[in-house]
């Protein structure tokens, strides 16, 4: 390389890492501070784990490069955006703090977005799962005519078709004891009795909430959701596809109103088609505090558009304490205190 375009070069690697020691730092503030303003700046904000990934791989050629400053600003926000993704999720799988004890059934949640022809896989799928519990959302009409076949020894429990023709079902191996729809459109439920512990089981699926009309009507769908939540009498667990990361502004009624909390490790889910870096996390697991989800884990996509999910959920028992009561004498103590015979 000549000395003018070894110059050149240097120009072109000096000014892109300029740029990028503004870009992420304003991105990252904007999408943390702003996301409440505009849905545009909650959508930067959904981006955390690859503005993660990319200010640590800077950081590393700014090291390489002996660019000490730069360096330290990138693993900062580094840093920074891990800290925001791990406000709502493991980054790895923590210990219970539920008692040996406690009730376990677990779970399948899928996307079915996609699967059209794939009625073998979803089959294949079913027949390999030993799931209590089967949650799909976006059910093709294919799929769904071939439900008697593919089911095999679930049941039906609940179902729903909303205006735009999307289907939810939920499955399980044992019948539940109630089942209906959450206002709005906005999802499916059934209870059951765990252990001895009754639970709520709801199913959602918001769709793609990044345009100002979707996210307006997303918006109503999580307050819906998050008032039945309130609602219920009962411990609930919310499955579905979100669209949105779980730090994200739209979703916060579901902490806020619903008391809902989504303790489990970080799950890529959204873009089963791209490099795992591009991917989001848009499906996952909300549950009351007394409840934990063990063991999520990815599965496969089978040409849809998003990995599912399995996983155990746990919740601890209901113990009855004696209660003692302290007594209250009917005469004052000096008076119940006899001199000795």
């Amino acid at each position: 390389m000549g000395y003018l375009s070894k110059r050149k070069f240097q120009e072109r690697e000096r000014s892109t890492t300029l740029f990028l020691l503004m870009a992420i730092p304003t991105l990252t503030l904007l999408g943390t501070l702003g996301r409440s303003a505009d849905w545009r700046l909650d959508y930067i904000g959904e981006f955390k784990a690859q503005a993660a990934f990319l200010s640590m791989a800077l950081c590393v050629w700014c090291v390489v490069k002996k660019r000490w400053m730069e360096s330290a600003v990138f693993v900062l926000f580094a840093v920074l955006n891990l800290a925001l993704v791990a406000s709502h999720y493991h980054l790895s799988e923590q210990e219970s703090r539920l008692p040996e004890d406690s009730y376990r059934f677990t779970f399948l949640y899928q996307d079915l977005k996609g699967a059209d022809e794939h009625d073998d896989d979803v089959r294949r799928v079913l027949d390999s799962t030993d799931a209590d519990l089967v949650l799909w959302t976006n059910v093709p009409v294919e799929i769904y005519r071939k439900l008697n076949e593919i089911k095999g020894a679930y049941y039906l429990q609940n179902q729903s078709f909303n205006k735009q023709g999307k289907m939810m079902l939920i499955l399980a191996r044992t019948p539940g004891t109630a089942r209906g729809l959450v206002d709005d459109d906005a999802g499916i439920w059934v209870s059951r009795v765990i252990g001895t512990r009754k639970l709520t089981l709801a199913l959602t699926s918001l769709g793609d909430p990044w345009s100002r009309k979707s996210y307006k009507i997303a918006s109503e769908k999580i307050a819906a959701l998050a008032n039945f939540v309130r609602s219920r009498d009962e411990p609930v667990v919310l499955i579905g596809g979100f669209g949105a990361s779980g730090w994200s502004y739209l979703l916060k009624p579901l902490e806020d109103v619903g008391g809902l909390q989504t303790d489990s490790t970080v799950v890529l889910t959204a873009g089963a088609n791209r490099p795992w870096f591009l991917r989001r996390p848009s499906d996952y697991v909300y549950v009351h505090p007394g409840m934990e989800v063990a063991d999520l884990r990815a599965t496969e996509s089978f040409g849809t558009d998003h990995v599912g999910l399995t996983g155990t959920l746990k919740i601890a028992p209901i113990r009855k304490e004696i209660e003692f009561f302290e007594l209250e004498p009917t005469l004052p103590e000096e008076d119940l205190l006899q001199p000795p015979l």
